[in-house]
């Protein structure tokens, strides 16, 4: 029902909290779109993991540009973005709240507000106990993975 790249996302997001990669893995589904819809609400959620990746690396200018932007791209994904299990609303509203309160508070994981309880069941049988874990703020690699990633290949 869902895409396996979507719940690959969902789980780099939810569970290891890597936001980076949860960008190189729905980078491939952006890519597939058609080339009418390269502006898709699969660059929405590659947004929010940016902009998260950006505010957890104290970049709050980066971040502040990536949740300005979703605070359109959001209204105009709503259809989509419901059609993936989440709650566009909410959504929204938490992203609005993230932007006012960027730099005023330390970094906290974000969970995003999925409505449909397959989609859920499926997130937690993967990741088991580890299912909305926080990030592990002393894992340099995790927080400056675009630097320190291997790129060899």
């Amino acid at each position: 029902m869902y895409p396996k790249r979507y719940l690959d996302y969902l789980h780099y997001f939810h569970v290891d909290r890597d936001y980076f990669e949860c960008h190189e893995v729905l980078e491939e589904e952006w890519k597939n779109a058609p080339k009418t819809n390269k502006n898709s609400y699969w660059v929405t959620l590659i947004q929010i993991a940016v902009a998260l990746y950006h505010e957890r690396r104290g970049n709050y200018k980066g971040a502040s540009i990536l949740y300005k932007r979703l605070l359109v791209r959001i209204q105009d994904d709503s259809t989509e973005l419901h059609n993936l299990g989440l709650d566009a609303k909410q959504l929204l509203g938490d992203i609005e709240l993230r932007l006012n309160n960027i730099g005023k508070q330390f970094f906290s994981d974000y969970n995003l507000p999925l409505t449909d309880e397959y989609l859920i069941r499926l997130c937690r049988t993967r990741a088991g106990e580890r299912w909305l874990a926080p990030s592990n703020l002393n894992n340099a690699y995790l927080v400056d993975k675009h630097r320190l990633r291997n790129r060899s290949h």
